[in-house]
């Protein structure tokens, strides 16, 4: 849900009570109830008209961050966003001591070195609490987003999606629609659309590539991909 009923989660004391004292103790209940079935808890949270709420607040709620009033928008997890680039890029990342196209989520634990995993708040696991993991913004994610050589080189790999769409002489638009797809599981607008199949069809030659790639970094890097909704 983003936030928990008491905050923070372990800091249980009369003096800081849950925002809702009555679904707290409900939930208690009917962990107890189910043998303390942890699963049977998680699916019945997200079977929960209030965890399939829409992220779009309403004026008389865009300010409330704890009573669920809305879905309450999260950065995606440092491995999950990494493995998003590679799926969406069609580019796997490499991982030294893995086999080529393991995911960033099947890492055993923290001790593999990964410049972009630690920008972006993986946990190191030197201990059992969920404060090792940080969902903070910072410049260096901005300007390893921006420049760095995580997305640069997965954008770059000769034989990655923009590589066969070159290769199948892809019309712009489908193009436009694959990065669309690929990135956030939806078609452009009509205005994104236009934009982006206009750059394309003014780059000529050795520039399409270039041009391509941009259009992928555009989508890649926004809020919309980069942000669970």
């Amino acid at each position: 849900m983003g936030v928990g009923l008491v905050e923070n989660v372990d800091d249980l004391r009369v003096t800081n009570p849950a925002s809702n004292e009555k679904l707290l103790s409900a939930g208690a209940k009917y962990l107890a109830d189910n043998a303390f079935d942890l699963k049977a808890l998680m699916r019945t949270v997200l079977q929960s008209e209030t965890y399939q709420r829409s992220s779009t607040a309403l004026p008389e709620n865009a300010a409330d961050g704890r009573f669920y009033s809305h879905y309450y928008s999260r950065r995606l997890m440092a491995e999950v966003m990494l493995d998003a680039l590679s799926a969406a890029t069609g580019s796997p990342t490499s991982f030294k001591g893995y086999p080529e196209g393991w995911r960033a989520l099947q890492l055993p634990d923290s001790n593999v070195e990964s410049y972009f995993l630690k920008s972006f708040g993986r946990a190191d696991r030197e201990k059992t609490c969920v404060c090792e993991r940080t969902s903070e913004p910072s410049v260096t994610q901005v300007l390893h987003m921006a420049n760095g050589d995580t997305l640069n080189k997965k954008l770059e790999a000769k034989d990655n999606r923009i590589a066969q769409l070159l290769a199948a002489k892809t019309a712009p638009e489908k193009i436009v629609e694959t990065a669309y797809l690929a990135g956030l599981a939806r078609y452009p607008t009509e205005t994104e659309k236009e934009k982006l199949v206009k750059a394309l069809a003014d780059a000529e030659g050795e520039k399409l590539r270039p041009a391509v790639e941009d259009v992928f970094w555009a989508v890649l890097s926004t809020k919309e991909f980069l942000f669970n909704h």
